[in-house]
């Protein structure tokens, strides 16, 4: 049987009408056609017909109904598309013989976790209104009038363990659904509290304005950690969220620029000084899926990050990404010694400065070679090659033969060397002998502290099994379940281990930067790697020594039965 609401949407929405808000259709005889939005392309192969209501690309061969185009166009599910219809035709859903429950119980879990969201949201709205320490902080202390406030949706968890559980317990959500949408945790007597607590709160939202996760900030610096994010659930990738990009694709298509910033204050900063094109990460450094999101908006774009260390740290990877993209960024440098953008915010002249910041905002692979060079000695010979072979691997990153001399002439003439020496090193550092005897003198070097490297293995196993990101590289390989089975049983005999840890998924922030660092590693060693079988095998060999440590540990355990220890040994031989 059709579902009445369904039906309804696509009746009451013209197709035509609907791809018209993307692109600018024109009329073809009884049709329309443009220039397909799913793929580049000169000549029109995208047809519409408002009389079939379909639309078809005879070229990638894209097609189908109204529902459809807004699932491929705005990258979500079926339940949003049909939803984001729904607003669009003013109908109201609530009338239907469907209720979000039902939808979520049958189809949909996500549409179910953001109802939750949507109903913490309100209620943390309502809880700002009633503290008067949290204004003076946001007013006062953070100097935002109460038209950011509004506009950013920036209220207040209250320092209360119940009332938020109790408030969704009250709408018929269950404790195993709340704490699925990382909105509370549960004790050791299996009792669930409160996740966000006297914190200020910044809804994440998914491309279609869904609620689907907070951000919270403290009021109180003595309070800890400083930012509490939500955990990744179903309807929340961090891979592939970007904080306020809901709200600021339409500015961004039509100023055709997009301005990437750390975090959700700067985001709002910007919105303050300039055109709000800007959007921030989500708890997470950028990844290949955010870059992909962001080139279906526009190719020109900058990041205007803080003048700090880290920014230096996270550059080499997020780099090597866009190029892989074809895409250049620009870097917008604060003038010193201003740190952040916060500081440009509450200067008199703010909007000329930063105007000036964007005019003379630089390509990236210039900014990141003269912040190296800041960083290193340049009289030292082995500095240089330290700076030159950095640059090296960013410069095979990108696609282009024609770029990459570009690169390689702009840092022939930097050095003061000669064309020619920068090509020939380049070619050597291109072949894998050259990049096999850099990897050979890294492990050496990391062998030569045992310690510290079996901490890093062992973080670095954390990396593969956190929110279950082995999928992202195995994509349900066959033995993918049979290792995350071994490691679960495995560390039950190592209560409060990093592994412990991963699968309650409870680390402090210092744990969490650590394992960052070990998942840029991560990726770059397994991005390149083409096969699921290939892959499974580079992540075996590089936690074996790791592997076989806490193997022989849980054998030698007297608490685990000896049909546990036999279980191991069979699941080991299963790897």
């Amino acid at each position: 049987m059709a579902n009445p609401l369904i039906e309804d949407v696509r009746n009451s929405s013209d197709i035509v009408d609907i791809i018209s808000r993307y692109v600018p259709l024109n009329r073809a005889w009884s049709n329309f056609a443009w220039c397909c939005p799913f793929h580049k392309e000169k000549t029109p192969s995208f047809i519409v017909s408002p009389t079939k209501q379909i639309f078809k690309c005879f070229w990638c061969w894209k097609a189908g109904n109204v529902i459809t185009f807004i699932q491929e166009i705005e990258r979500i599910d079926f339940w949003d598309a049909v939803k984001e219809l729904a607003k669009i035709n003013n109908i109201d859903i609530t009338k239907y013989d469907i209720n979000t429950q039902k939808i979520a119980a049958n189809s949909d879990e996500k549409w179910k976790i953001k109802r939750m969201h949507t109903l913490a949201q309100n209620f943390f709205k309502e809880q700002l209104k009633n503290n008067p320490e949290a204004q003076k902080y946001l007013k006062e202390k953070r100097k935002l009038s109460d038209n950011l406030i509004e506009q950013f949706w920036i209220w207040f968890a209250p320092d209360n363990y119940l009332e938020l559980v109790q408030l969704l317990r009250s709408k018929w959500f269950t404790n195993s659904d709340i704490l699925e949408a990382s909105l509370a945790k549960e004790n050791a007597n299996g009792e669930i509290y409160s996740f966000f607590r006297r914190r200020i709160t910044f809804p994440i939202f998914d491309i279609m304005g869904n609620i689907i996760g907070f951000s919270a900030r403290v009021i109180n610096p003595e309070d800890k950690p400083k930012y509490l994010n939500s955990a990744e659930h179903k309807a929340f990738e961090k891979s592939k969220v970007l904080y306020w990009l809901n709200f600021a694709k339409n500015n961004i298509r039509e100023h055709e620029k997009i301005i990437i910033v750390e975090g959700q204050m700067d985001v709002l900063w910007l919105a303050k000084l300039w055109i709000p094109v800007g959007v921030a990460t989500s708890g997470t450094a950028l990844t290949n899926e955010h870059i992909k999101i962001l080139k279906r908006y526009t190719e020109n774009i900058f990041l205007m990050f803080d003048n700090d260390l880290a920014w230096q740290q996270a550059t080499q990877r997020a780099l090597k990404l866009f190029y892989q993209q074809n895409l250049f960024p620009k870097i917008i440098s604060l003038p010193e010694p201003r740190k952040d953008i916060d500081e440009i915010s509450n200067e008199e002249n703010w909007k000329n400065i930063f105007n000036e910041c964007l005019s003379k905002a630089e390509d990236w692979f210039i900014v990141l070679y003269n912040r190296l060079r800041k960083n290193l000695d340049m009289t030292s010979p082995i500095d240089k090659q330290k700076l030159i072979n950095t640059l090296f691997d960013v410069i095979i990153s990108v696609n282009s033969l024609t770029i990459q001399e570009h690169y390689k002439d702009i840092l022939a003439k930097k050095l003061g060397f000669a064309y020619e020496i920068i090509d020939t090193q380049f070619k050597r550092y291109k072949s894998w002998d050259w990049r096999m005897q850099v990897m050979q003198n890294q492990r050496i070097q990391e062998n030569s502290k045992p310690e510290k490297y079996q901490l890093e293995r062992e973080r670095l196993y954390v990396s593969i099994l956190y929110n279950n990101l082995i999928n992202k590289y195995l994509q349900d390989f066959d033995k993918e379940q049979t290792f995350i089975e071994f490691s679960q049983a495995l560390w039950k005999a190592s209560p409060n281990s990093l592994i412990d840890k991963t699968f309650r998924n409870d680390f402090t922030e210092e744990e969490k930067t650590k394992i960052d660092e070990l998942t840029l590693w991560r990726d770059q060693q397994l991005e390149v790697l083409n096969g699921n079988e290939i892959r499974y095998q580079h992540i075996i060999q590089t936690l074996l020594p790791i592997i076989q440590r806490e193997l022989q540990i849980a054998l030698k355990n007297p608490k685990i039965s000896a049909e546990e220890k036999s279980q191991l040994l069979v699941m080991r031989r299963k790897l």
